[in-house]
């Protein structure tokens, strides 16, 4: 196998290494308890949302065991003096030395002392050419009068003190195996084609997600003809509209048949007693008497910025779907992987921007969903689902041999949607943001550590900074040095945020919150809220601005509304708060991670899964923007005033411009937080300009705006007619400010 060593949650296990010793056995050890979990014959379905687009599911192990810990689990035992106890036991991370692994162990006893233990399996056949596995233990620092066993039910072995010992085991022959047939494993055959189709992306069978419940929607249509007919055009054509705004996917691929026994399986979820729904809709407005709706304009952009020139370093061969982005010391890119492979590369041969030249290297492998990555002093540190991992290379040769584990104690399940979102370091610590789970069975509970941000020392240790975020794809350090996380909208959270991250506090996902019982406490204000489906679906990692007139300011990405978004951040009593600006589309793929080069680029690691987690149903993309010194006509800021607010543009208007208040569309609203998938515009009115001011050099406009309240979303929508005196076009004509506080 190309990649024979890989982490990844299996058979409902989280912080797991697979190593695929031979095509005889597989062994795979649970690394949270440093112990062999099973060995097999057979292999693993690779299933799950960085491998097959699927959420809800996670890579399984088939066949026939020669070893399960199902009955009686391993553990760790020392013997003392006399005297039995259980160590604390913590995995370091595992090296390759001529194409062998070798895992290590530390075991930590009552009085501090710490043991290392190296561990090293391999495939072995006696003299009758039975299977076997061998581990190879070596120990370290075991102090006098110490023994180390390694105990399974009745059966221990005795590991030798600072010394080598070797346990075999070997087992009958097995027959070929075959990886079973998941049709036999399904009540209903609609339930196993809407896990292999993209339909858990956006609905959960009893709550509502980015689209209705499935549930919904046996309570809306009566189960006959009719009903197949229709739900089976829809399922092909995709579109929106019955269920609000948001856009389901095509799915021409699927037959009539194969759809019809989806849509049994939903409508049988029909209950008794019809739930009330209030289809959700989203207030956007757009007064088409006045404007046309173009990009840039009620609609996304399609081109890439004019001030910026755009590079693709993709191509028909390399394809990636980008987790992280650093930059090497010696001015190299590294990129990291979110799919099977779970790579770590480095690019090279770029900088000229002659792509004949690129070079791309693979030094990394086997990572479990890798979503981050960052360079400290030369050393490359990697954030995986469930671990930050040190890469080394000890030969030289650029092909790391050493993965040690720096921080793998966060709470974790085996749920697909916690991720690890990250990397930042900054003055001797990394930043690194956690995911809530979204498939917990009602039994269950969410992790303390899961929904915040935390903070990794380089020992290990780490803290937690603030709580209540739900999906928070994007970290980065941004104005003044201070560190900032996107969020993703969905229950308890009415729209997309960027969040300054602040000791303590609350960012309103309630779940883990209503779990305990405890009394909510009063949502910390997004430094802005971005508005789903306007400017918003999935933002992603935040970037502060190195050149042009928009230096100082921040860019982030989005991997399902596409692009590059741009937000002016201004400090109104000791607060940040602001306004977010259309700034590029004409990329190839949605926007996961962005990162300087130094060069002055711009990177752009983009991604993408079949359904909702996309833009445009792409999945990878490489690409760079460089500012090329062009200037463009658009809003530069909108800073609020006592009364208003002054908009400043990045050009003077015409010198004589009439300023027409009529043709402003502006609106506020605020978001109340609820259980289901976002949330209502509250209070949504229209706001009228009263009086208008032009500073003489043409470059700031002041509306004088009565009625606007603190803790609003105000949109702004300026005339698309205005002109520079360069006679440019406007480049985008919206912002949406969030006004936390009105300055005095």
């Amino acid at each position: 196998m190309d990649v024979w060593a890989f982490r990844s949650v299996l058979d409902k296990k989280p912080r797991m290494l697979t190593i695929a010793l031979d095509s005889q056995m597989y062994v795979a050890y649970d690394l949270s308890q440093s112990i062999l979990y099973k060995a097999w014959k057979g292999g693993i379905a690779m299933e799950g949302a960085p491998y097959t687009s699927k959420k809800n599911i996670q890579p399984t192990s088939w066949g026939t065991a020669y070893i399960s810990d199902s009955i009686k689990q391993q553990q760790w035992v020392v013997l003392r003096n006399g005297i039995k106890e259980f160590p604390k036991v913590n995995n370091r991370g595992y090296s390759f030395r001529k194409n062998q692994i070798y895992l290590q162990y530390t075991l930590i006893l009552s009085k501090g002392d710490s043991i290392l233990i190296k561990e090293r399996p391999e495939y072995v056949r006696d003299s009758e050419g039975k299977p076997g596995l061998e581990r190879w233990f070596k120990t370290e620092d075991v102090p006098e009068g110490t023994t180390i066993f390694l105990e399974k039910g009745k059966e221990s072995f005795e590991l030798a003190s600072n010394d080598t010992s070797v346990k075999k085991n070997y087992f009958e022959i097995l027959p070929e195996q075959f990886e079973p047939d998941l049709k036999s494993s399904y009540d209903h055959l609609g339930r196993l084609w809407m896990e292999e189709s993209d339909c858990f992306t956006c609905h959960q069978i009893e709550e509502p997600d980015v689209g209705p419940s499935f549930s919904q929607i046996a309570q809306r249509y009566p189960n006959n003809k009719n009903t197949f007919q229709e739900l089976t055009k829809k399922v092909q054509l995709g579109g929106s509209g019955a269920w609000g705004e948001n856009v389901m996917n095509p799915h021409p691929q699927y037959m009539d048949a194969e759809i019809e026994e989806m849509l049994e399986y939903i409508l049988q979820l029909k209950k008794d007693e019809p739930e009330p729904f209030q289809p959700f809709v989203r207030d956007f407005t757009i007064d088409a008497k006045n404007s046309k709706i173009v990009p840039g304009n009620g609609a996304p952009l399609e081109t890439v910025h004019p001030s910026y020139d755009l590079t693709t370093l993709h191509n028909d061969v390399l394809k990636p779907k980008v987790g992280g982005l650093a930059f090497l010391p010696d001015g190299r890119l590294l990129y990291t992987t979110w799919d099977t492979e779970g790579g770590v590369y480095i690019l090279d041969g770029f900088q000229n921007g002659d792509s004949t030249q690129i070079t791309n290297k693979r030094i990394a492998t086997g990572l479990h969903e890798p979503l981050g990555i960052e360079v400290v002093d030369g050393s490359i540190y990697v954030l995986q689902k469930h671990e930050l991992t040190k890469l080394i290379d000890h030969d030289g040769d650029e092909v790391i041999d050493e993965y040690k584990a720096i921080c793998n104690t966060w709470q974790v399940t085996e749920d697909f949607h916690e991720f690890a979102f990250g990397l930042v370091y900054d003055k001797g610590y990394f930043y690194v943001s956690l995911s809530m789970a979204m498939r917990l069975l009602k039994s269950e509970k969410q992790k303390l550590d899961r929904g915040r941000t935390i903070k990794i020392g380089m020992d290990g240790s780490y803290v937690h900074l603030d709580y209540g975020l739900r999906t928070p794809n994007g970290i980065g350090l941004g104005v003044d040095g201070e560190l900032f996380v996107t969020d993703n909208q969905g229950q308890w959270l009415p729209g997309n945020k960027l969040i300054h991250v602040k000791k303590g506090k609350y960012n309103g996902m309630a779940w883990g919150l209503l779990d305990t019982l405890q009394v909510v406490p009063k949502m910390n204000p997004p430094t802005l809220w971005l508005p789903g489906t306007e400017i918003a679906n999935s933002p992603s990692e935040p970037v502060l601005m190195n050149d042009g007139p928009y230096k100082g300011q921040m860019l982030h990405g989005d991997v399902c509304h596409g692009g590059i978004k741009r937000d002016f951040i201004e400090k109104i009593n000791g607060n940040y708060q602001g306004a977010v600006f259309r700034f590029t589309q004409g990329l190839a793929a949605g926007v996961n991670r962005l990162c300087w080069g130094p060069d002055g680029a711009l990177y752009i690691g983009e991604v993408g899964m079949v359904g909702g987690w996309t833009w445009k149903e792409t999945k990878y993309g490489l690409q760079s923007i460089k500012y090329n010194g062009k200037s463009t006509f658009e809003m530069l800021a909108v800073r609020a005033k006592p009364e208003g607010f002054e908009i400043e543009f990045t050009q003077p208007l015409k010198e004589d411009i009439k300023i027409n208040p009529s043709t402003f569309y502006i609106s506020q609203w605020w978001y109340k937080p609820t259980k289901n998938y976002g949330g209502p515009k509250m209070d949504l009115e229209q706001l009228k300009i009263t009086s208008t001011a032009l500073s003489k050099d043409r470059t700031k406009l002041y509306l004088e705006l009565p009625g606007l309240k603190k803790e609003h979303v105000v949109y702004l929508r300026i005339p698309v007619d205005l002109q520079s005196d360069k006679n440019l076009k406007l480049w985008s004509t919206e912002a949406w400010y969030t006004l936390n506080t009105i300055p005095k």
